[in-house]
């Protein structure tokens, strides 16, 4: 289900930072470390025991446009099931986000998701004067429906989140430093809370070591969790802030997600 999505997502979720954005949210740098063009490229495996298998393959681009008069950014986050695991579990994951250039503010979200069986729709509308979104929501369990989503200041989608917190400045960030988060997707509000242990080494497959930053998610137990695991995730320490990997825990093995390609 939707948790395929969120392990995606949190494996891009750099932290929590300071700086200068709009009233009552968290604080970013005035200049953000991305621009249009850029594509990050990544990879998925499941590892249990001796198994150590690629078992899909995502993308994610950002352009620079103009939306309803203002300067904004597009991003498409993609993820595909490799071709022998379609056999076995399908999937397909499509996310589009339009956020403006400025303050990172989410004004448009849209996703397209199959997997295994399951699908999922959503198209939101962010309308700030009324502080709701518009969303249009479409599970395969419980059919199409609109509804109005309460939106609060710091209220994202998971792609504008991304780029959000890619905004840091990690100088200002104390190793054990906790941050409480929250992101809209289908019709809930997921809540999560985010830890930084502060620099090591990661070993990124196939690329070697690489200087990053390490955080920890904490995650809700269910059918895919045990309770009280979290998800470790290392972005890079070059200033660009890219993902480089995650590793999420499941009842039987973990999932990693790695770097494969970043162009700026």
């Amino acid at each position: 289900m939707r948790r395929v999505a969120l392990i995606l997502a949190l494996m891009l979720l750099p932290l929590v930072v300071s700086g200068q954005h709009h009233a009552g949210c968290i604080p970013t740098m005035k200049e953000h470390p991305f621009k249009g063009g850029e594509k990050i490229n990544f990879s998925m495996t499941y590892k249990w025991g001796a198994v150590n298998a690629e078992v899909a393959s995502g993308l994610v681009t950002l352009d620079s446009l103009v939306y309803n008069g203002q300067p904004a950014y597009h991003m498409n986050f993609k993820v595909k099931s490799a071709a022998f695991f379609d056999v076995f579990f399908k999937m397909r994951e499509d996310f589009h986000s339009w956020f403006t250039a400025k303050d990172l503010r989410p004004l448009k979200f849209t996703r397209d998701t199959y997997e295994g069986g399951y699908t999922a729709k959503n198209t939101y509308i962010y309308d700030w004067p009324a502080k709701v979104i518009h969303a249009d929501v479409d599970f395969s369990s419980r059919g199409q429906r609109n509804l109005d989503i309460p939106l609060q200041a710091c209220t994202y989608d998971l792609p504008s989140l991304i780029f959000y917190l890619r905004s840091m400045d990690i100088s200002h960030i104390k190793p054990g430093s906790k941050y409480n988060l929250s992101f809209a997707i289908d019709d809930e509000v997921y809540d999560i809370r985010l830890t930084y242990h502060g620099p090591e080494q990661l070993k990124v497959r196939r690329k070697g070591k690489m200087d990053a930053h390490l955080f920890t998610c904490s995650v809700v137990s269910g059918a895919l969790f045990e309770g009280n695991q979290e998800l470790k995730f290392w972005f890079s320490a070059d200033g660009k802030y890219v993902p480089l990997g995650v590793m999420a825990p499941l009842r039987v093995g973990a999932v990693w997600v790695w770097l494969k390609d970043y162009q700026p």
